[in-house]
């Protein structure tokens, strides 16, 4: 029996929201387990180190989200995606695309913003940049979908976001404050990559 046009594409999105899901956490989970039991730590090291040129950092710039430091700085930051990877796989067509432009733009800017002598790890920074898209998108783009979201989840987000930007000790202001830059920027230049769901 065919589906309703309408259900292919729920279903088309929600199977989207699982790929998501396979394709940030399980990574994460996986190097905190390869590092903690085979490499002893060893991939920390090739965390953000701002503005210099070299094979650990610019490792870093790509690849700092799938290391953390302990179980709680993991779990935190896997409670904070598992909601955020559900509306982009909603309402992003190609979501993967977009989220590894954030990736990318978010440890680009850790690096260009970053204390010296410093190294960055963890998804903190493409998690405030997921928010940050979130965000432009809605007031600058008109991302509907993402207005509605920021409303219903606004006091927890909000709060998220202002805790974040606090600085503290042993928190990377950089990778907040960049990686949310970098996603206010790209979300309000989003408009001409989204195509709202057809109405049937």
């Amino acid at each position: 029996m065919q589906l309703h046009p309408f259900f292919t594409l729920v279903l088309s999105r929600l199977q989207q929201v699982i790929g998501l899901y396979a394709f940030v956490l399980v990574p994460m989970w996986a190097m905190f387990v390869i590092n903690k039991v085979l490499l002893f730590g060893f991939w920390h090291a090739f965390g953000i180190a701002p503005r210099v040129l070299d094979v650990r950092s610019i490792v870093g710039i790509f690849a700092s989200w799938t290391m953390h430091g302990n179980f709680a700085h993991l779990l935190g930051n896997t409670l904070v995606l598992l909601q955020i990877l559900f509306l982009f796989g909603l309402f992003e067509n190609n979501a993967y695309r977009t989220v590894v432009k954030l990736m990318v733009a978010s440890g680009v800017m850790t690096w260009l913003i970053g204390s010296p002598m410093s190294i960055h790890i963890g998804a903190s920074g493409l998690c405030f940049a997921m928010l940050g898209f979130m965000i432009g998108g809605a007031l600058f783009a008109k991302r509907w979908g993402y207005l509605l979201a920021c409303v219903i989840m606004g006091a927890g987000y909000w709060l998220t976001i202002k805790q974040g930007l606090m600085p503290q000790p042993g928190v990377s202001f950089a990778a907040h404050f960049g990686g949310l830059c970098a996603g206010v920027i790209l979300g309000a230049n989003s408009k001409h990559e989204y195509r709202p769901m057809r109405r049937y």
